[in-house]
């Protein structure tokens, strides 16, 4: 039962002290509905006078005061879809799925140091870091005008500095070794392609099979630069009849496609893999294989590695990956007529040379 309730004047709320853990209870009065509304239980008399004043000072909506994360991105999205662009309505909806831990929290009570330990945790780049802590920023002044707090907690998120001497963090032999053993795994023989031709997660998931010409061992295109968007990349013999089997299992025009569909007709099948999604089968599949945590990017950096290694030229290195980091007159060295060579230098590689 109730006791030792704190009485204020008319309109000004209640604490009362219970028996529970946090035995401190706070409850005011709705002024419109003239029902008696809680603002929560605390651990001491302190911090419930403290969101009593709070309330007092800045009266808020009762009836969103305790919506969740989750509950007031609803609205966020409902409110944003139709008045933004396409791309930033995209990156809206991706920088939500990084705060899955926010999801269950009454928004109201996230504090600063939540956003910032939830900001520091996320496995990717710098760059996502900001956009993610720019996402929370544009939620936070849309619940802002709703009144819903008064404080842009956002603000005060700040973004790791990154070393200048980036750790590379590459497929080691034993991995390779084990995506082998385990080839019949789902996704695992994509990440072998990927390691093996550098593609980008991009251009790996929206490669259409007709750029990929397995008379010649050759798949043509990528994206990104221009460079990207013109190379060669040589089908390695050990990965061909993976490739040759997608290219004649894949029911889409895509190589890369999810086998756990099942199509239906008029039902979009012609659409490739999300890279999201992809992302997130290729760290479930190493996470099953007790691989070491990688981005997807990783995978042609591996490849990079591996040319530097085993000592391919420079022109051919940046024919494979498409970069655009030498003169263009290099271009000049680099026709049609050698494609074989390319197949050539890229099958001298052995990933699994140093492997017991």
């Amino acid at each position: 039962m109730a006791k030792n309730r704190t009485k204020k004047g008319n309109g000004r709320g209640s604490i009362t002290k219970t028996k529970k853990n946090k035995p401190y209870w706070v409850r005011v009065t709705d002024s419109v509905t003239k029902k008696r509304v809680s603002l929560g239980l605390y651990k001491t008399k302190k911090e419930a006078q403290q969101k009593l004043d709070e309330y007092l000072f800045n009266p808020y909506n009762l009836e969103t005061h305790t919506m969740t994360f989750e509950e007031i991105f609803n609205l966020f999205k409902e409110a944003q879809e139709k008045n933004v662009a396409k791309a930033t309505f995209k990156s809206y909806i991706n920088s939500y799925k990084r705060c899955k831990p926010l999801y269950n929290l009454i928004f109201r009570d996230i504090k600063a140091p939540q956003l910032q330990s939830l900001i520091n945790s996320l496995n990717c780049s710098k760059g996502t870091k900001s956009i993610t802590k720019g996402f929370l920023s544009v939620l936070y002044k849309y619940a802002i005008e709703m009144e819903i707090l008064t404080t842009n907690r956002a603000e005060h998120i700040k973004l790791p500095k990154e070393s200048k001497h980036k750790k590379i963090n590459i497929f080691t032999g034993y991995d390779i070794k084990k995506l082998w053993e385990n080839i019949k795994i789902d996704w695992v023989e994509y990440i072998l392609i990927m390691i093996y031709t550098g593609m980008r997660i991009g251009e790996a998931v929206n490669l259409k099979k007709e750029n990929v010409d397995l008379i010649n061992g050759i798949i043509f295109g990528g994206n990104k630069t221009e460079k990207g968007m013109n190379r060669k990349i040589p089908i390695r013999d050990d990965i061909y009849p993976i490739i040759q089997n997608l290219y004649k299992n894949s029911p889409t025009d895509y190589l890369f496609y999810n086998k756990n569909w099942v199509f239906k007709k008029k039902n979009n099948e012609n659409k490739p893999i999300r890279e999201n999604y992809f992302r997130e089968k290729f760290n479930e599949t190493l996470e099953a294989l007790g691989i070491e945590k990688h981005q997807t990017h990783d995978c042609r950096k591996t490849l990079a590695t591996f040319m530097s290694k085993y000592q391919l030229n420079e022109v051919q290195i940046t024919e494979i990956l498409g970069h655009e980091s030498i003169n263009t007159t290099i271009d000049y060295y680099v026709k049609k007529e050698d494609e074989q060579e390319l197949k050539k230098s890229i099958n001298k590689i052995d990933f699994l040379k140093d492997v017991v």
